[in-house]
């Protein structure tokens, strides 16, 4: 089939992505374009178009996940630091077309296990030359030492200077996105999830040279500080956001126009039902978090 080859599809039920029940109808598509949605069928279509009977399957606009890892793996993530090269090419590549096998079109990376991992992903995907998603690539998670989630994946910068260099270099490796790794994370085992780690300066010098460069910011931000420190100096996407306070929501409706929330909410369900497997206990998952902010602490 050739790109610009028009397609009907017919006998279909279709999920147009409006809030509207699934309907009976068809649908024209040209040059890899959705150009016609028809609820009442006609069985029109351009001469030499290819004609696609649905079956009754249903047929929805493609899926957007806006926090994904092709780079990370189902559980192990410390060994991804020592997972070689070409063995860690194989398993994003199979992460991939997981994805668009399962109807997303669309991911956002929410970090990548090596440097380049991700921008050559997302380029491959462009050229072509293999199958996913269309992808904005990210780099490597940024966090202040003593504040990582997985050590082997992350990359350091204490203070705004070391900041700024640290989302330079990484800008400069072709990235569409940066991360910065705000919260802790329970299943970590030392670094809770109601802690931030990042100071006021920090957070601020990253997003403006960021931006400056025209460059995406996404914060991994449970703790409700993280969420206020990413909200008042401009962040684009923000994780979690799972222990958000009052505060914080009023900042974000002002936001509301220019700033994504991605929950992650699967995250929460997986752990508290499948941590067990990976050697995190069910009853200590089930233990209260403790807010402390890391701005009291010292980091030594």
């Amino acid at each position: 089939m050739s790109k610009s080859q028009p397609i009907l599809i017919s006998n279909v039920m279709v999920l147009d992505s409006t809030g509207s029940e699934p309907f009976p109808g068809e649908v024209l598509v040209a040059d890899e374009r959705i150009v016609d949605v028809r609820r009442v069928p006609t069985g029109e279509a351009p001469e030499g178009a290819e004609r696609v009977n649905g079956r009754g399957h249903t047929l929805m606009s493609g899926l957007c996940d806006a926090h994904t890892h092709f780079t990370w793996n189902e559980g192990d993530l410390d060994a991804l630091a020592t997972l070689p090269v070409e063995e860690h090419v194989l398993h994003s590549m199979r992460s991939a077309r997981i994805y668009i096998d399962h109807g997303y079109t669309m991911c956002v990376g929410a970090a990548s296990a090596k440097s380049r991992l991700d921008v050559v992903m997302r380029d491959a995907i462009n050229r072509r030359e293999i199958q996913g998603p269309r992808y904005l690539a990210n780099g490597m998670e940024i966090a202040v030492t003593g504040g990582q989630l997985v050590s082997g994946i992350t990359q350091f910068a204490d203070g705004p200077e070391e900041m700024r260099k640290v989302v330079r270099e990484t800008i400069s490796l072709g990235v569409d996105t940066i991360k910065l790794s705000m919260s802790g994370e329970e299943i970590t085992g030392r670094n809770r999830a109601a802690d931030n780690y990042f100071s006021d300066e920090e957070v601020e010098a990253a997003v403006r040279e960021a931006h400056r460069r025209g460059v995406r910011v996404a914060v991994h931000a449970r703790a409700a500080e993280s969420v206020r420190l990413a909200l008042r100096h401009g962040a684009d996407i923000i994780y979690h956001a799972s222990f958000i306070d009052d505060e914080g929501m009023d900042m974000l409706e002002e936001r509301k126009d220019s700033v994504f929330v991605a929950p992650g909410l699967n995250w929460l369900i997986a752990t508290l039902n499948e941590a067990g497997d990976f050697g995190y206990p069910r009853p200590q998952l089930r233990q209260p978090a403790t807010s402390m902010s890391w701005s009291a602490r010292s980091r030594g």
